[in-house]
């Protein structure tokens, strides 16, 4: 072409690019005054996106072109028909999103670095991306759901075997974390939740308050421990009270004989022992011996310290079931006294001990627990039948509870958010 006469070119332009490369280019001129102009390029545009609603997220992504130095006065700036976008027939989009449309608008925006307003043209081409969800969902979402309900199957091993507890409890947690971790590292940096993430942050909250759930139920496990040792030190103590009685019974019959019986001294002779000095006679003091029952020597004032004893002992025992201190215990009273002592009864057994011990009103009487303390195995009451939820130990009450909590939880959250997802 004669340099009188040189063709024009457009100077475009992509205002939002990060990176770009311009590769082999043709020009092409027509007979009738056509000029055609094609080249290669390879561009990475900035997007803003946002990621709240990830998996489910819908981006739109702008190329915004222009002409860099030619104004409004020299450029006619149309929309691209069909939104400026031709795909092959074959096209599938990216294993993480799809095209699901395209459009383009034209934008005119005025400068003033001269003084003067210069408009200039921009031609904005919108692509709006859906992502495919389909990954997100099944090795994310339903692996979650999955080792929630792993760590709510744990709660049904007996509480007694530590390490099974704490093993089903622990491995969801560290599940969790791996599924959390994954998700964020292909984020970029963010200051706010995403769907995704914060349903996994409930989720690790969830198997997280299993692994607590299951350090209250030790400390309850102990403290049912130590008042079982209470119920043992209960039982000794009634075999202490039944035998102090038998002691203090015989000392009584022993003294009662002792008064009936004529008192007659025995002739005693002399004893000799042979000392440094000669033999020394020793006298025989006069009296009965000393009774014994079961090979222990009991005396008058043995069996005044005996009783003595038997009040005191039976008085602390007492005193664990009589809080009101109104010298009557009703079948509440027992139970919750039980209940200290780590005996589980049901009101039917209470029921039965009153039974046992002809007991025919609501009341037991300081008498009747007495008796009842002379034979502790012999006045227990058998198994029951049903014991209700208010009447089991302490561990068992807190574990069917947290379980009712845990899986209401799981699933009122994963039913919210589900129906957050369709909206």
């Amino acid at each position: 072409l004669p340099a009188s006469h040189p063709v024009w070119v457009p100077d475009i332009y992509f205002d939002n690019s990060v990176s770009e490369w311009y590769g082999a280019g043709s020009l092409t001129i027509y007979p009738d005054g056509l000029i055609f102009t094609s080249q290669r390029f390879y561009h990475q545009f900035g997007c803003l996106m946002s990621f709240s609603r990830l998996p489910f997220d819908q981006q739109t992504c702008t190329i915004k072109m222009g002409s860099y130095s030619w104004d409004v006065s020299n450029i006619n700036a149309t929309v691209f028909d069909g939104g400026g976008v031709d795909l092959p027939e074959d096209y599938k989009g990216t294993t993480e999103f799809r095209l699901s449309g395209a459009t383009s608008e034209v934008e005119t925006l005025y400068f003033h670095a001269t003084g003067v307003p210069v408009g200039y043209s921009y031609v904005l081409v919108h692509l709006a991306l859906a992502r495919l969800s389909d990954s997100h969902m099944t090795f994310v979402f339903v692996t979650c759901i999955l080792f929630a309900f792993a760590s709510f199957s744990g709660l049904f091993i007996n509480r007694a075997v530590a390490p099974a507890r704490v093993a089903i409890a622990v491995i969801p947690v560290l599940i969790m974390l791996n599924l959390e971790n994954n998700v964020i590292s292909n984020l970029p940096p963010l200051n706010y939740m995403t769907w995704l993430t914060s349903y996994l942050l409930y989720m690790k909250f969830f198997c997280l308050s299993a692994v607590f759930e299951y350090g209250l139920i030790s400390y309850l496990l102990q403290v049912e421990t130590a008042q079982e040792r209470k119920f043992l030190a209960f039982k000794h103590l009634a075999a202490t009270v039944r035998k102090k009685e038998q002691e203090k019974e015989a000392a009584a019959k022993a003294s009662m004989m002792s008064e009936d019986i004529p008192q007659i001294v025995p002739f005693a002779s002399p004893q000799i022992k042979p000392s440094r000095g000669g033999p020394t006679v020793t006298q025989v003091v006069d009296g009965l011996p000393p009774v014994e029952f079961d090979g222990v020597t009991v005396t008058k004032e043995d069996a005044g310290g005996a009783y003595n004893f038997l009040q005191k002992e039976f008085s602390q025992a007492y005193r664990v079931f009589d809080r009101n201190n109104n010298d009557q215990l009703c079948c509440r009273e027992v139970q919750l006294g039980f209940r200290r002592l780590g005996q589980y009864w049901s009101k039917d057994q209470v029921q039965e001990l009153f039974y046992a011990l002809g007991i025919s009103g609501r009341k037991m009487t300081s008498a009747d627990f007495k008796r009842f303390m002379t034979d502790v195995d012999k006045y227990l009451p058998g198994k029951a039948m049903h014991v209700s939820f208010f009447e089991q130990p302490p561990s068992f009450q807190v574990d069917v509870a947290f379980r009712i909590f845990y899986i209401t939880g799981v699933v009122a959250v994963t039913c919210g958010y589900l129906i957050a997802a369709a909206l």
